[in-house]
């Protein structure tokens, strides 16, 4: 029989591993070293993304104290995980000035993030909820593309996207996010997403939203083969539809 002390580690493992099973955090010290050499002129000392160079940013850099955060693999309202905040230093926000960090190495970037956990309690409050399942994509075939084309018309995305997704909508000028920036939808024909490119990474926004932003989670309204419709259809009209179907 293990002793008591023993069982009592081992179920204090098995807790950290379910809640924290994506990856080992890093060191918030040595993260605040790093935050202060790369980060701190746009996302500020403070983490509320008012650094020196913010105001003269058109896509304001995210304000870490309130533990919101648009790309996760995880459900909307829920922190994303370590590999979710990871990959989006790693890429950058292409079309802002958020640039990729491959340089500064994987260990470097946990150690970061890290220190950003410190700025908001929701960290040492919650747990990030499981990532969201993505089923097996079907064939992208210009069947699909027409009925993505549905898909886009029946949920309103023109509001803001406009009727050929390119960012115009009635709603486009009037939008702001939950901290009262104007916020413009993105052009979905530009050919390059913000939150990554593969069919993968689209069907997720749909699923999880854009917290912070009025992009909302289409999980309760969007069933998955609808929701993979729909990502053929932003594909096609990204131009991105035409090479992969010569594949």
């Amino acid at each position: 029989m293990k002793p008591a002390w023993l069982l009592l580690v081992i179920g204090l493992g098995a807790a950290w591993t379910v809640a924290n099973a994506d990856e080992i955090p890093g060191k918030a010290a040595k993260g605040k070293v790093l935050y202060q050499r790369y980060c701190l002129s746009c996302h500020g000392a403070l983490g509320d993304g008012r650094g020196e160079s913010a105001e003269w940013l058109s896509v304001k850099p995210r304000d870490f104290r309130q533990g919101v955060f648009k790309w996760r693999s995880t459900p909307s309202g829920s922190l994303p995980l370590i590999s979710d905040l990871d990959q989006r230093i790693l890429e950058g926000v292409y079309g802002t000035s958020m640039p990729p960090w491959y340089p500064i190495g994987r260990k470097a970037r946990l150690d970061l993030i890290a220190y950003i956990q410190t700025f908001s309690s929701r960290w040492r409050e919650e747990q990030p909820q499981e990532p969201i399942e993505i089923p097996a994509e079907p064939a992208y075939n210009q069947e699909s593309v027409d009925r993505g084309r549905a898909v886009f018309e029946a949920n309103e995305c023109a509001k803001c996207h406009g009727d050929e997704g390119r960012g115009d909508g009635p709603a486009s000028n009037s939008l702001k996010d939950d901290w009262g920036n104007s916020i413009v939808p993105y052009d979905l024909t530009k050919g390059h997403l913000k939150g990554g490119n593969t069919a993968r990474d689209i069907y997720r926004v749909f699923m999880t939203g854009l917290s912070g932003t009025p992009m909302p989670s289409f999980s309760r309204s969007i069933e998955p083969p609808a929701a993979w419709d729909l990502v053929h259809y932003i594909e096609s009209i990204s131009g991105r539809g035409a090479v992969i179907a010569k594949k």
